[in-house]
């Protein structure tokens, strides 16, 4: 019993559909963390940024780093940056910071408008 008979063209546009579906929905990536230094969860000395690598491409207008202290306090009075050689690269520049336990807070907005966020700690020794 054959449940498909396919004919040629029929196989072909079957195939070009998948294709077209598998590009589509790699166009229509979020932006989602990859790394940063510091860690997550990470004990090190005074940084002097947040560097956050992401999987897509951000848009500098809507993307953002925010940093506080173990008491919610902002601390990183300078604007986040996106990386000039490389767009899924997100950078805070930090100013002197004392031993304690800071939240790292993220947005990235991808170039085709999706956005994600997230958050993550790391403690100054």
């Amino acid at each position: 019993m054959k449940l498909f008979n396919f004919s040629g063209p029929a196989l072909r546009a079957l195939a070009l559909g998948a294709a077209a579906l598998a590009l589509t929905s790699t166009a229509f990536a979020h932006a989602h963390l990859v790394s940063s230094e510091p860690a997550a969860n990470a004990e090190v000395a005074a940084p002097a940024e947040v560097t956050i690598h992401f999987t897509e491409p951000l848009e500098p207008a809507f993307s953002k780093i925010a940093l506080s202290d173990a008491s919610g306090k902002a601390v990183a009075p300078a604007a986040s940056q996106v990386d000039r050689s490389d767009a899924k690269v997100l950078h805070l520049a930090l100013p002197s910071l004392a031993a304690g336990r800071y939240t790292v807070h993220w947005t990235a907005v991808a170039t085709d408008g999706h956005r994600t966020q997230g958050n993550f700690a790391f403690t100054v020794k």
